[in-house]
């Protein structure tokens, strides 16, 4: 039986933290790679998104996102991540400076952060100072992928206190079948996990607030 969220996602105490929705990651015809940008054409992860980022607004539930817009050139790089699968004519491919796919541009209300470094939302950016500024108290943890960004935010939102809501159909990752084994035997030992559905019901029956 699906996971009762509406207790944990009060408007004035979340926040959506959604990671690396840019064209290079989720569009087929530009993905760096592949197999996630299929995986989240096969659900409708962009509508989807778009979906649940219109009711937060709607109710005043901040929406941050945490893009990739580390340098092209790579100065200043450790050199280090994503070994093995983003090696592409004997040079690293960074997932830098793509854009945000155009359904799911950011409002003017709406948070953006450019993560020069490492792989998670958290790691040498501001989200946490605007997540504490703000008086949030959970996060719903959406993008991409589910294998690195999405799993490492996870664990360090809860590490710093942050009731963590990862909705099972809103984030994506390469191949699908680890997607599930990740949210069944790890994101379930740090976070609530259940359908989008749940908390779409609750915000839409609350008076509109947003911006």
């Amino acid at each position: 039986m699906p996971i009762d969220l509406t207790p944990h996602v009060d408007p004035a105490t979340t926040a959506v933290v959604t990671l690396e929705v840019q064209e290079n990651l989720l569009l087929p015809d530009r993905a760096m790679i592949p197999g996630l940008a299929a995986h989240a054409a096969s659900i409708g992860l962009i509508d989807r998104l778009a979906t649940l980022f219109t009711s937060a607004r709607r109710v005043g539930v901040p929406v941050l996102y945490v893009t990739d817009q580390r340098r092209q050139d790579g100065v200043g790089g450790a050199g280090t991540a994503m070994v093995g699968r983003s090696i592409k004519g004997g040079r690293r491919a960074s997932p830098g400076h793509g854009p945000i796919v155009a359904e799911l541009t950011p409002q003017p209300q709406d948070i953006s952060i450019g993560r020069e470094h490492g792989m998670t939302g958290f790691h040498a950016t501001p989200l946490d100072q605007y997540l504490r500024n703000l008086a949030i108290q959970a996060v719903i943890i959406t993008g991409v992928s589910a294998n690195i960004a999405v799993n490492g935010t996870a664990i360090e939102a809860m590490n710093r206190g942050y009731r963590v809501i990862v909705p099972s159909d809103c984030i994506a990752g390469d191949p699908p079948d680890y997607v599930e084994q990740l949210l069944r035997y790890t994101i379930r030992n740090v976070g609530l996990v259940a359908p989008v559905q749940g908390i779409l019901d609750y915000w839409n029956a609350l008076p509109a607030t947003g911006a």
